[in-house]
């Protein structure tokens, strides 16, 4: 950890400003300031080798993560304030508040699977503790007894609205004791600084510039039965993705088997999380960063829709936004009801895979056949980027 003082994590910020007013900072960022005291005293208890995750003010919390100052001013003036990432020191950020508790989680369940004395600290102000998804995330860590804290920054102001305005009161949620929190008043507006800049003035680059696209995956050609039946090479693929490092999250991945097809896997590699369908893609992301491979099951498209900040904002673009620092293996297996002995009704039988086409740039398999289905999942086990494939009943 960085043994930045006080005054230097205000000097930081000041040094932020002036580049700002000098017009090389042309894109958005957000300054921390006002709470100093506060985060060194927290710092103090995280070790080196722990995962601090962070969010879009994120600036203290770099630097006390042991991110050199000139190291971290020069990322922010590639565009990069948001984003910040740093790999070696464990350092991990999303701009999309709501969906780092589902992360962290994952990260944690990883850690403790792998008997790990690292933790992870979960940085998130007093908005996104007013979503779902860190109750979700937090009940998670505290049941399972995962080595996760996180830390709600509590400056009463979602980008410029107080709680009373927000909610009709200023109290605190109830949350479990994995939960903390601290009080503090910012000094900085939500964004930037008050004072304009004539953006004329500035050098605004491409957005492929600041965050050039992945070079796509080559993979080699595997030898697969062309006759297997559609069914068949489903089981056959999670028999061999469940010989690898793997996990499955999801609806009735151990009492149901995934309809029978994760039969020949360990019952310890089965994560039931039912109705939590966010979590279970934030939890997949997660432990990929500690080296899993998960396969995260919904066994209906209509669910995906709750996961979609997951999938979309955060396993689509981690690689690409953190300039390949951080890879996100995931394999999404999603059914679409298309078929069955029983009526499902309009919102159990949707198909959003043209939809999810549009929204992601990872590949999206949807296999005919048995060997469409073996070769989908086997470039998805060997990819180092997340893949989805579309299994229809109908091909059972």
């Amino acid at each position: 950890m960085n043994n930045i003082t006080k005054q230097g994590l205000i000097e930081f910020e000041n040094e932020i400003i002036k580049l700002y007013k000098d017009c090389k900072l042309p894109f958005l960022f957000h300054l921390s300031g006002g709470n100093e005291d506060k985060l060194i005293e927290i710092f103090k208890d995280i070790k080196e080798g722990d995962y601090v995750i962070s969010n879009h003010r994120n600036h203290y919390h770099a630097l006390l993560a042991g991110i050199p100052p000139e190291e971290l001013k020069q990322k922010i003036i590639d565009g990069r304030s948001m984003f910040i990432y740093d790999r070696k020191r464990n350092f991990f950020t999303s701009a999309i508040i709501g969906g780092t508790p589902a992360i962290a989680a994952g990260i944690a369940l990883a850690l403790k699977r792998k008997g790990s004395s690292q933790k992870v600290w979960c940085f998130v102000g007093d908005g996104t503790e007013d979503s779902g998804h860190l109750f979700e995330a937090a009940r998670y860590v505290s049941g399972f007894d995962l080595p996760c804290q996180f830390i709600i920054e509590d400056n009463n102001r979602s980008v410029c609205t107080s709680k009373t305005e927000r909610w009709g009161n200023s109290t605190f949620p109830i949350m479990p004791s994995c939960v903390m929190r601290y009080q503090y008043d910012i000094v900085y507006p939500h964004a930037r600084i008050d004072e304009s800049i004539d953006l004329k003035k500035t050098k605004q680059k491409t957005d492929s510039e600041y965050f050039p696209h992945l070079i796509p995956e080559t993979f080699p050609n595997f030898k697969i039965d062309p006759n297997i039946l559609f069914k068949n090479a489903v089981t056959e693929a999670m028999t061999e993705i469940g010989k690898t490092n793997s996990v499955f999250i999801g609806y009735n991945v151990k009492h149901g088997n995934a309809m029978g097809n994760l039969i020949n896997v360990e019952n310890s590699k089965k994560i039931e999380t039912p109705v939590a369908e966010n979590l279970m893609a934030g939890l997949a992301i997660g432990m990929s960063f500690e080296g899993f491979k998960p396969v995260v099951y919904y066994e209906r498209h209509d669910f995906m829709l709750v996961a979609a900040d997951a999938i979309i904002n955060h396993a689509n673009h981690i690689e690409r936004i953190s300039h390949g620092e951080y890879e996100c293996p995931v394999i999404f297996r999603t059914v679409v009801a298309d078929s069955g002995p029983f009526y499902s009704g309009p919102t159990h039988s949707q198909n959003f895979t043209n939809g999810f086409k549009n929204m992601v740039s990872f590949p999206i398999y949807v296999p005919d056949t048995g060997a469409e289905v073996l070769e989908a999942y086997k470039k998805a086990l060997y990819s180092k980027r997340p893949s989805m494939i579309v299994e229809r009943k109908s091909k059972f």
